[in-house]
């Protein structure tokens, strides 16, 4: 088959937007280049710059199809009305489209599936900015109907998608998200304290590191690591890492209400580079966010070995492995008695590092590879018996 991907949501650029969704569209590539099975894949991607980051492969062709990167409604127009279009002179048997939102017309032989991260918008629409909103209500909603296959991130989102929007689940299937295999390489433990003493943290951090936004939870993060201080007087910064995303000046506001402006570190966004190096130099991670697709800081946490904190609802304790300790993310007092947990036990301590390596592998980019390419060939087999049957 001729496989179409669009992924003109894959970033290299040092803010947000090289975040999430981005990094599953880079690892799928990454991994198809390297076992891209019986097919053949053209890739659109935003700019020239982007093709010279990705691996080559003699079965993948990238092309350049450039917008203005601070103009989304540029990416939308061309995703609507000239994506189609290249399809049709491409030939491409299934089309891809990795974020949420696929062409509202396709020419008849194609098929499509669509990879739906998340349904925030309507579990918690406040937390969005009314233009994310209506981009949503007027794209994903439709995009999701009309989808030949869907792909879920997690059990969760599936659920969610099939009780909100009353999608059959035989159309849905669960692909785990993977951790980039820079994740399961441990660090040589001068290189932890290397880079502990170049950000002054050396008494070790909890660490949060995500997109900077209201989902996230947070602000109650701030409340229960004020209330650890205050309890057990505990040494450990707080280190909010990660870009701004959208509503996020509450969180700077927070810090200076609790008086914790020597105590919370804002490193901005976090470079490849550095990342895996971030996560095993921390005493602890924590994400007690309120919703989530999947959540791969968890997973990637740990399989760095590190003692994850995160939130007991949507998808995050499939994240967390079995290893992660979960909580209500509404309650300050639980999460902050997880934390202390977290810093302290131990044996919870061991018992992550000893079990990283199986994390790690549990959510590898070949297991999501070969399952993602699996679904193509699924999708394509229910479009021929469609078009047969509407024949």
């Amino acid at each position: 088959m001729h496989i179409g991907i669009n992924a003109q949501l894959l970033s290299y650029g040092q803010n947000y937007r090289n975040g999430g969704v981005s990094r599953y569209i880079r690892y799928l590539l990454t991994q198809l280049a390297r076992q891209p099975g019986d097919h053949t894949y053209t890739v659109f991607v935003n700019g020239q710059d982007v093709i010279d980051h990705l691996e080559q492969h003699p079965q993948i062709t990238y092309v350049s199809a450039p917008w203005p990167e601070s103009r989304p409604v540029a990416r939308v127009a061309w995703e609507q009305l000239t994506l189609p279009s290249l399809i049709r002179q491409r030939n491409i048997d299934v089309l891809h489209s990795p974020v949420n939102v696929r062409p509202e017309h396709l020419p008849a032989q194609c098929a499509s599936i669509v990879t739906i991260h998340d349904l925030a918008f309507l579990r918690f629409p406040h937390v969005l900015t009314r233009a994310k909103r209506l981009y949503h209500r007027t794209f994903t909603v439709r995009s999701l109907k009309r989808a030949t296959m869907l792909i879920t991130v997690s059990e969760s989102t599936k659920k969610d998608v099939h009780e909100l929007l009353n999608i059959p689940c035989d159309r849905i299937q669960t692909i785990y998200p993977c951790i980039d295999e820079r994740f399961s390489n441990v660090s040589i433990e001068e290189k932890v304290h290397t880079f502990r003493e170049k950000y002054a943290v050396t008494d070790g951090y909890i660490l949060y590191l995500g997109t900077l936004e209201p989902r996230k939870n947070i602000a109650t993060l701030l409340d229960a690591y004020a209330l650890l201080k205050k309890e057990h007087q505990i040494q450990e910064k707080l280190v909010l890492a990660g870009g701004k995303g959208w509503l996020y000046e509450t969180i700077f506001d927070k810090v200076r209400q609790l008086g914790l402006e020597q105590d919370v570190l804002f490193p901005g966004f976090v470079s490849d580079s550095e990342q895996a190096l971030w996560y095993q130099s921390a005493a602890a991670f924590a994400l007690p966010s309120l919703y989530e697709g999947f959540g791969i800081p968890v997973a990637e946490a740990l399989a760095c070995g590190t003692p994850v904190v995160t939130s007991n609802v949507s998808s995050l304790p499939e994240a967390g492995a079995g290893l992660a300790l979960c909580v209500d993310p509404h309650d300050i007092q639980a999460l902050s008695a997880a934390l202390y947990q977290a810093l302290t036990d131990q044996v919870l301590r061991t018992k992550c590092q000893i079990m990283a390596p199986t994390v790690a592998q549990q959510f590898s980019a070949q297991t999501m590879v070969e399952k993602t390419i699996a679904a193509y060939e699924q999708a394509a087999k229910i479009h021929h018996q469609q078009r047969i049957t509407f024949v």
